[in-house]
């Protein structure tokens, strides 16, 4: 099996081209998946593929939902999983539980340690035999995402002055759009040398759970996009998203609820320094004052993330917490933006760092070596070997929670 090039089912979508290798030996078949999400919002935690699309494949490799089909799999996940989301210790919970329990779950993959804690977590508060718990952990092993990242570090790119600061993020709320608008007023205010370019479909409020979702409160961040040390953007394809990136001094993702927010990635890919909040993953990637910039993460009181009820975010109080964690962000991320154009010399020193960092741990040429690896591993059933902080466990014994290191 090892020597013969295998058949991989994967999903069609932005998140899986970062999560899976963009290279590979084996055959990758990038397909279309039911989004049953559409069908009933919290069933976002399950998928089926057509069955044709999976005829003759080794492998599925999924990622976030879990696939339903009978063909064996490897799952990906950014945050959560199962994503239950409110059906915990219900009957749906114990399906997927079941299914990640399964011999035909070979392997599950968190794209960070963030996400490889929450798994722990879940499975440890799960109705379910400690055998059962030990066998989920024993499956889960941790690989960052990855992009094309140039061996060459990037080209100076000199302050001269002027600091050019992008923002991209299709959820302006969330996202920090907010945030980096109203950095925008600041620094207009203050006569700051610094150009904001804001490249969002500008969605707020609504659905998204981390926004206030009254009708017309976004209004007061919408209208700063008229400022002139603002260009807005409504859309861009990706290959131009990365050329106005390396092209930027600064990406901005001042996030209020994210794992690694790809657009950071792809700004450190360029050499682009980012200056985000210390969110989810994000800590993982950048390390304040090295290789970018971090700002403390949002949060409600007495939790330790941005977390809302959902039905609640009408209220007048949740519109006063969001703002002023707008105001708290924007005035913090000033005030480092200021620092950076007082320290060419800094900044020079930042912007290698990044590239570096992201050539160190994203990139896709090591990617590949591991997904290639992976893939023969959980089809071949002799012998499966654990890539990440744990031991090796041979054979069926995997789903068991059996070791024999």
């Amino acid at each position: 099996m090892s020597e013969q090039p295998l058949t991989v089912v994967a999903p069609r979508g932005y998140p899986w081209t970062f999560n899976g290798p963009r290279q590979s030996r084996h055959r990758i078949r990038v397909r279309s998946y039911a989004p049953l999400n559409k069908v009933r919002s919290n069933l976002d935690g399950i998928t089926v593929f057509n069955p044709a699309d999976t005829a003759g494949a080794h492998l599925i490799h999924a990622f976030n939902r879990v696939p339903l089909n009978l063909k064996p799999f490897v799952i990906g996940f950014e945050s959560h999983l199962p994503r239950v989301w409110g059906l915990e210790a219900s009957a749906y919970e114990r399906l997927l539980f079941a299914n990640l329990r399964a011999r035909r779950c070979r392997r599950i993959v968190a794209i960070s340690e963030y996400a490889a804690r929450n798994f722990r977590v879940v499975v440890a508060e799960a109705r379910l035999e400690d055998a059962a718990k030990l066998a989920l952990t024993n499956k889960l092993e941790v690989r960052y995402p990855n992009l094309d990242v140039a061996e060459q570090a990037p080209a100076p790119l000199p302050l001269a002055g002027r600091l050019q600061a992008t923002f991209v993020g299709a959820h302006f709320g969330r996202k920090g759009g907010c945030v980096s608008v109203r950095m925008a007023e600041i620094a207009h205010r203050r006569g700051l040398p610094i150009q904001f370019t804001i490249v969002s479909s500008l969605q707020a409020g609504g659905a998204i759970w981390t926004d206030p979702s009254r009708p017309g409160f976004f209004d007061q961040y919408l209208s700063l996009l008229a400022l002139p040390n603002v260009t807005h953007i409504t859309s861009l394809g990706n290959a131009d998203v990365r050329a106005l990136l390396a092209r930027s001094h600064v990406g901005l993702l001042p996030t209020f609820a994210d794992t690694f927010g790809f657009s950071a990635l792809e700004a450190m890919a360029t050499g682009t320094p980012v200056l985000a909040t210390a969110q989810a993953a994000l800590p993982e990637a950048i390390d304040d004052g090295v290789d970018g910039m971090l700002l403390g993460p949002a949060l409600t009181p007495g939790r330790n993330g941005w977390i809302w009820p959902y039905a609640e975010r009408d209220s007048a109080r949740f519109e006063r917490l969001f703002s002023d964690e707008v105001e708290r962000l924007a005035l913090a991320g000033i005030e480092r933006l200021e620092a950076l154009l007082g320290d060419p010399a800094g900044y020079d020193i930042l912007r290698t760092a990044a590239h570096a960092r992201a050539l160190r741990q994203f990139s896709s040429t090591d990617a590949r070596a591991y997904w290639d690896a992976l893939y023969l591993d959980c089809v071949d059933r002799q012998k499966t070997t654990r890539r990440h902080g744990a031991m090796a466990v041979e054979g069926n014994d995997l789903e068991h929670g059996i070791s024999r290191g």
